[in-house]
């Protein structure tokens, strides 16, 4: 009996040679309730750049302040929608830390800004046995790491979230056979040993010397994070609407989305007098809420959860009627002719209904100028989700399945037009586009032997919005 896996149809023996393979699948969309958020102040903490947050992240040891401090309202309101928000943290400057002859280690901030200077190293010696020590980490008053070494064993002490621990020893020439490292010579397992012997009982060791400076590369790290991060929706919530960082996020956005085709979707805020967007890839926010424990949001606040639950949207969800969490006013309120003249303007309103809640009264963007090429169907943020998943998706598919792949001839075109039927019978078997059919695309060559021409015909589906009822009475 012969068996096993082939690569070549040679083998000699009689047998079942047998290959198993996973059926390549379609990748998820894992920018999906993915939103980059732009920081609005500077926190004194955290790495200057881009950090990952999600709901259940270490606020405190990312950027230095909880996820209740009023810095991150934004941030906050993003995450009851989002699942992770990309924070552009703007913080250039000097890390803390603390070198002191008595001990046998250095400790210095994990990031630069003044918050390191709340840091503090409190090393104490176990009552009960002298060889033990516990260093403690307090950020402010609050311990936020504790590690416990033994006087034999000082090279053993870990860095934490909030100090980089360097192992400095007794600062003499190593002892035995230890050779260079990278980190400098190794020390001999009781190199320290006579350093921590010597201390009191109970020292501490406060960090200096964190500093939070000006960002001059601001614009730069943040045109870097919007063509380079993987997330679907920016937003520059919880910046004053004066600010003109919303409109060079509103330009890099049709940048990205016309130039390099990179769909991703702007979240800002209104300003009277301000900006006329008239894109459909940039919403603009009218009016904030107040939420039930009396926070009041302004409209750079609440973009931030316009942002989050915008993000979290797939092809077919609108955001129209859909409420704000915790809200119960909103605010301000605006009456029916201001509503009307803000959804004309291209902007999204916020309303309170009779039972109390608070729903976003039409998820819309802020195109208003019809065109032979934009209906006013575009105005529509579900509408826009549509097209950008179907651009998104079939520009994946082309790239990873059939680029160098797949021949240019009818039978690879075939496969090509096999492959997007497919999906876009998917896309109406879920209520996202409607009446689709085979002969609604058209894939032909080009003018280059490596070309191919792909014309589509397709109807986006929108969500029920009015209601135009009769009712007749015999």
């Amino acid at each position: 009996m012969a068996g096993g896996t082939w690569t070549k149809q040679n083998k000699q023996r009689p047998g079942a040679y047998i290959n198993t393979k996973a059926i390549a699948q379609t990748k998820p969309d894992t920018s999906l309730g993915r939103v980059l958020l732009i920081g609005a102040m500077q926190t004194g903490w955290g790495a200057h750049g881009v950090i990952p947050l999600e709901i259940e992240s270490d606020f405190k040891a990312l950027l230095g302040i909880t996820l209740d401090d009023p810095k991150l309202v934004a941030v906050k309101e993003a995450l009851k929608g989002a699942v992770t928000v990309l924070y552009v943290n703007m913080n250039p400057g000097e890390k803390a830390k603390i070198s002191d002859a008595a001990l046998p280690w250095s400790f210095t901030a994990k990031y630069a800004g003044t918050k390191g200077n709340d840091l503090t190293v409190s090393v104490e010696k176990d009552p009960n046995d002298e060889t033990l020590v516990n260093v403690n980490t307090l950020f402010g008053t609050e311990l936020v790491a504790q590690q416990q070494v033994r006087t034999t064993t000082a090279s053993g002490l870990e860095s934490n979230p909030y100090v980089d621990v360097e192992f400095t020893g007794d600062m003499t020439t190593p002892t035995g056979d230890a050779s260079a490292t990278t980190g400098g010579a190794e020390f001999s397992a009781t190199a320290g040993k006579a350093k921590l012997e010597a201390l009191a009982a109970s020292t501490t060791y406060k960090l200096t010397g964190g500093t939070t400076e000006d960002a001059e590369d601001e614009l730069d790290l943040i045109d870097n994070a919007l063509s380079t991060e993987n997330y679907n929706v920016v937003t520059t919530a919880g910046i004053a609407a004066e600010n003109v960082l919303h409109g060079l996020v509103a330009t890099t956005t049709k940048r990205l989305r016309e130039k390099e085709g990179y769909k991703i979707r702007a979240v800002v805020p209104a300003l009277e007098g301000g900006t006329k967007y008239d894109y459909e890839g940039v919403s603009v926010v009218n009016n904030g809420v107040t939420l039930a424990d009396g926070t009041e949001l302004t409209a750079t606040q609440a973009a931030g959860w316009v942002a989050g639950a915008s993000s979290a949207a797939n092809e077919t969800t609108s955001l129209t009627y859909v409420a704000y969490p915790d809200a119960v006013a909103a605010n301000p309120k605006r009456s029916n002719e201001q509503t009307i003249d803000a959804l004309n303007a291209g902007q999204i309103v916020f309303t309170t209904r009779r039972d109390g809640t608070v729903v976003v009264e039409q998820d819309i963007n802020s195109l208003v100028t019809e065109t032979k090429d934009k209906s006013k169907d575009f105005r529509k943020n579900r509408v826009v989700r549509v097209l950008d998943t179907i651009t998104t998706n079939t520009h994946d598919a082309f790239e990873s399945r059939f680029i160098g792949k797949v021949a240019n001839n009818d039978t690879g075109r075939s496969l090509f037009k096999s492959d997007r039927v497919s999906y876009l019978t998917g896309l109406q078997d879920a209520g996202a586009i409607d009446t689709f059919s085979a002969d609604d695309l058209v894939i032909s060559p080009g003018e280059d032997s490596d070309a191919v021409v792909v014309n589509l015909a397709v109807t986006p589906l929108d969500s029920m919005e009015k209601l135009y009822m009769t009712v007749n009475v015999g």
